[in-house]
This record gives C-alpha cells, structure tokens and sequence, in this order.
C-alpha cells in the first residue's frame, strides 16, 4: 500500500473516463499551469445547420486530485488558482476518492465558477497591499467539495454530464460570461476611490451643488485617486495632484410636478427632472438638499431650512405643449386667492415637504418692456393664444411637440391679430360670409360669376431640435391653404 503512486493512479482512472465516452484528452508536460488535462469534446452531429456554423465544441481544463482520505477539501496554490480563473476556458477540479482501494470510490467535479473566482480575487488583492503579490505560490486556499459535487457513478458518462451541465449555452457563451465576471467582480461599488480637498468656505454646501447640477466645477487643492476592489485600495495611488478643477456629469431622474388650487383637486401635471445628491446619505439631515426643475420651474428643497422656487423663460423657445401647460398654470394662480400646491411625483422621490407657488414667486418680467408697454396680456389670455395656434397646427398637421416659440413671439404675432384671425377662418361659417362688390356698370354682364380671394398668414417661429437634423425649418401657413379652405364659402354667383 505504501509503494502505491496515487497520483499515477487517479490521472490513469480520469483518462480511463474520458476515453469511455469519446472525449480527447492532452496532458500537460509540467505541472506549473494550474491544470493537468485539457480535456476536448467531438464535434456535435447537427443535421439541421451547415457545418461552417455550428459551434465549437466545448474545451476544459482539468486538475486531478487523488485521495485514499475523505477530508472533503484540499489546499490549492493561489498561483494555480490564478492561472484556473484567468482562463476564459471552463476549468475544473476533478477529485477522485480510492479509500484505500485500488478502484476509485468516488468521483467529484468542481467547476471553477463564481465562489472560488471571487475568493481567489479578493485574496490576491489583500496580499498585494501586504506586499507578497509575488508569492502566490507560497499561500494557499481551501477548495472543498461535498455531496452536490459528486458524480452520480463513476462512469464517463457522469463526467461528460458533469462538464456539460456548467456549459448549457456552448462554449463561446460560457466564455462571453467568464469574461464578465473577471471584469464586474468586486466592483460593484465602483472601481476607484478618490480623497479630495477643496477650495470653499463651505465644502458640503458646494459639493452639493456641484451634484445637483447647480455649479459646473470645484477649485481642488489636492486629490489622490485609489484603485478599488471589493472594498480594498491599492497600495498606491493611480494619481496624486495639486491644484486643478473638479466636475461631475449629473444624471437626474424623471419627475413630475401636479400643481394644485385644493388637496383634492385633479392638478396640472408637467414633466420634471429630479436631482439627488449621492452624498446626501452622509451628511446630516438638516444639510439634505434636492432640486426638482421642469421646463419653466425650479424647485430648490433644503429639508431644515426653506423651499425656493424661481420661474424664468427659456431664450431659445419652447414646444407650444409645453408653453400651454405652463400658462395653464400661471392662468389658473391668476384666478385663485390662495397659492397653489405642488406634489413630487418620481418612483424614488425623496420625502419631500409640501411645496407652494405664488404670485410673489413670479419674475417682475418675462417679456421685453417695449412688448408689454404696447400691449398687456393676463395669462388667461396667453393660454387662449396658445391654444388658438395649436389648433392651426393641427389643421396642417403638425404636431404642438414640434413647434418651439417664445411668449414673446406669441405676443408679437397677435399684436397683429394673425393668429386669431387665422382661427376664426377655420372655426367661423363661411357660408354666412356676406361680400360688398364695387361695380362698373358698363362691365357687369348679368349672370357673370366672380371670386373673392382672401388670404392671411403667420410665420410662427423656425424649429431645429437636433443639429443638422431640423424637423421643420420654418413654419408658414401659406395662403393656397386658406384658399382651398375657404373657396366654397367665397364663391359668388350673379
């Protein structure tokens, strides 16, 4: 018994199951790769694809452990557990028990899956910041194996069964994931850490609105960056500044604001952004900070403190959608003695107070002196002009998303009644058009006929939402429009 080459004897018995059932197997010449057998399948027969495209067949890596004891665990180098995990091939333990026989008892195949990539991982990260990266075959970690490892029998078949079980989708998708998980693991909390000091007065206040969107950059003094993995810096830095400039990329959330005159009421709803500090969870509560701002409104919410809002105009236009149910609003905060209530809506809203808007929150101005001297308008009647061009829009079939105007233009447009009478031309009776003609007698013939043509038009603003992509260039409501419109209603006959 004690001349017995156990090795000898279990990588003789693996080679045995293999070839049982018409797998290829190529033994490494020296045992310092972390694996024994590289194992490979025949081709699948697959009459329904040509051959040019059927998958390869699967490949292995084998490392084959022979015991008479049934510890169920055995010591493995990290550096041939590096080697096994780094592989993009699925690779395995195979543990052969002969319980002091000279036939194998029982047969064990461990896949070098997720458990022991992660383990290995995060073990070769500790001891890189302890300094001994470079003897990873000097430290060891325990690979254990139990009852669902084990081979139904000790047959080829179980062991083919065993390797295709981890390879469901083929090898080039098991390969795909492996990747994956070499790139994801441990970093699920990021992949760097930085230490920052900056130049202010007030630190948390800044770096809050540096991620609320509401400042574009930060002085820094010093910055030193980490190379993070499961929780555990690198020993030294990626980088170590003095001086420069500190800036994020803000991604809000989607929001809405329902304005409201009573609790009860159903609201004006308008689409929103929410902006959530990712810092806000480390800060006290009395600090907490959030920003909500929607097309024409901002909503600042500093939970111990205040509520700020502001409503400003948009220089470059907004859709005729969003100006309607803007002035919805200011329409009916005109109407009401009391201020409006605005509602948070977003699936991770924060808690948030009860927010208010009044008409002392709004601007002295939206508009250029020179329009609002010449010609005052109540919101209500802005609302009516709105949806008075919408109206034309639709008749020519476009849509109120794809119009950008100013309520500037919108006041200047109407200055010269363009719009409603463009309107009152579509929605009036053209039947009950009464026409005065000025005739020269010595020209009348009785029973002559004759047209008035009469057309209006109104260029409402120039559209370009992409660049070098425009929807529309320019919308004009040609009079040939008109015409056609308004051709029955306008011929007369004598």
């Amino acid at each position: 018994m004690q001349n017995r080459d156990l090795g000898s004897l279990g990588e003789t018995e693996f080679k045995r199951l293999c070839h049982s059932v018409g797998l290829t197997v190529h033994k490494s010449e020296m045992d310092r790769t972390g694996w024994d057998f590289l194992v490979e399948f025949p081709w699948k027969d697959d009459n329904r694809f040509p051959q040019d495209i059927l998958s390869a067949p699967i490949e292995c890596k084998i490392q084959v452990k022979s015991t008479d004891k049934q510890r169920k665990r055995e010591l493995i180098t990290l550096s041939n557990l590096n080697r096994l995990i780094k592989t993009p091939l699925p690779a395995f333990f195979c543990f052969i028990e002969f319980d002091g026989e000279d036939k194998s008892q029982a047969v064990y195949l461990v896949h070098v899956g997720k458990e022991i990539i992660e383990k290995t991982l995060k073990r070769i990260r500790e001891l890189e910041n302890e300094g001994s990266a470079d003897k990873l075959n000097k430290h060891k970690l325990n690979i254990t194996y139990g009852d669902v490892n084990r081979l139904e029998d000790v047959t080829g078949k179980s062991l083919k069964s065993g390797i295709e079980k981890h390879t469901p989708d083929g090898l080039e998708k098991y390969i795909e994931n492996k990747n994956k998980l070499l790139e994801t693991l441990g970093f699920e909390e990021g992949k760097y850490q930085a230490d920052i000091t900056i130049v202010s007065d007030d630190p948390i206040r800044d770096i809050l609105d540096l991620t609320l969107g509401l400042r574009k950059e930060i002085n820094m003094h010093h910055s030193t960056g980490y190379h993070k993995r499961f929780g555990i810096l690198s020993k030294k830095p990626d980088m170590d500044y003095d001086g420069g400039i500190l800036s994020l990329q803000v991604k809000p959330l989607e929001a809405r604001l329902k304005f409201k005159e009573h609790k009860f009421s159903p609201g004006i709803s308008l689409s929103a952004k929410l902006y959530i500090s990712p810092f806000s969870k480390f800060i006290s509560e009395e600090r907490i900070k959030f920003r909500v701002e929607s097309r024409f409104f901002e909503f600042i919410i500093e939970l111990g403190q205040r509520i700020n809002c502001s409503i400003r105009p948009h220089a470059e236009g907004s859709s005729l959608k969003e100006l309607k149910d803007f002035l919805k609003v200011l329409s009916v905060l005109e109407k009401s003695s009391n201020p409006l209530l605005v509602e948070l809506e977003s699936e991770i809203a924060p808690s948030c107070p009860i927010m208010t808007l009044s008409s002392k929150d709004l601007p002295p101005s939206f508009f250029e002196t020179s329009i609002i001297n010449e010609q005052l308008y109540n919101w209500s009647r802005l609302e009516q002009l709105v949806e008075m061009t919408i109206e034309i829009c639709r008749k020519v079939h476009i849509s109120e998303d794809d119009v950008l105007i100013k309520i500037e233009d919108l006041i200047s447009f109407s200055r010269y009644a363009d719009v409603p009478l463009l309107y009152q031309a579509l929605h009036g009776d053209a039947s009950a058009v009464i026409l005065c003609f000025l005739i020269e007698l010595e020209k009348y013939q009785q029973g002559a006929k004759a047209a008035s043509i009469f057309f209006v038009n109104s260029h409402l603003a120039p559209i370009r939402r992409k660049p070098y992509k425009p929807k529309i260039c320019a919308i004009k409501l040609h009079y040939f429009y008109w015409l056609f419109s308004l051709y029955k209603g306008l011929l007369v006959s004598y």
